[in-house]
């Protein structure tokens, strides 16, 4: 059998750190789940979501009323899985494991790819600052990690 794909939820310490950022999902009630990837030396935790309509995520479940899954434009980078990563496990539904765990390669992949398309444009920005921003990165939570993704 391959590896587990580990879900867990962001820490009480992370939303204090980050919650006040207008992109970051927060959910007082029920945190978000998260999907950990390493890419690049940097972890990354892409949140599930129910009723995504756009196109930077995976969708894992699509029933009538909504789509849900992975949200790549949510993403954000944990520079501190000790003190960001709540350590106990979480279980989401099993057909939507199943689905993930199944496209577990294509989401890492595309993933990848999102990540990068994001910081060619964002250094092509920075190059020319008169070129608008696209979705991808107007409403990605990556704005708040150049830092880490080197792009100051």
């Amino acid at each position: 059998m391959g590896s587990q794909m580990n879900f867990h939820r962001l820490s009480a310490e992370f939303y204090t750190q980050y919650g006040n950022l207008k992109e970051i999902l927060t959910k007082e009630e029920r945190p978000y789940y998260v999907l950990l990837l390493d890419i690049d030396g940097l972890t990354y935790a892409i949140p599930l979501r129910s009723h995504i309509t756009h196109q930077f995520c995976f969708i894992a479940d699509k029933s009538k009323e909504y789509a849900s899954g992975l949200d790549y434009s949510k993403a954000v980078i944990i520079t501190d899985s000790v003190k960001y990563i709540d350590p106990a496990p979480v279980t989401i539904r099993q057909h939507e494991y199943n689905v993930l765990k199944q496209h577990e390669h294509l989401i890492k992949r595309r993933f990848f790819s999102y990540v990068k398309s994001y910081k060619k444009e964002i250094k092509r920005i920075n190059t020319n600052p008169s070129i608008p921003l696209s979705t991808r990165c107007q409403y990605s939570v990556l704005k708040y990690f150049h830092k880490e993704l080197g792009l100051l």
